[in-house]
């Protein structure tokens, strides 16, 4: 059974934003979690993202990417096992090239 989609907000003691997911995160919601986190991030120095009561989701709610790591970076991105995922790249343009030949049409690269 399919469960529906919703997006939870709150306020943390630490001045933290924390966003709850949950049903099924996937091409047709995604849209409105990216609305939320920018709205987010544009309050708060930190935000979190909970998916502990995310039933579902698919490649469009990876959203995230990062490039450019300087060395010592890469090196705790890789020590992590973060640089198998697909999440990393050398430049923007290689970002931003693979988010479009994965289907993302509206990738948030950081």
């Amino acid at each position: 059974m399919m469960q529906r989609f919703k997006i939870g907000e709150r306020d943390l003691e630490s001045g933290a934003r924390d966003i709850q997911v949950e049903g099924e995160l996937d091409l047709a919601v995604a849209g409105k979690l990216d609305e939320t986190l920018v709205k987010a991030c544009e309050q708060c120095e930190q935000v979190l993202v909970g998916l502990g009561r995310c039933a579902f989701i698919d490649s469009s709610g990876i959203r995230l990417v990062v490039y450019a790591p300087t060395d010592q970076v890469l090196r705790v991105l890789s020590m992590t096992g973060l640089t198998s995922n697909g999440l990393v790249f050398d430049s923007a343009e290689e970002a931003l090239a693979a988010l479009g030949a994965s289907g993302h049409s509206d990738p948030a690269a950081s």
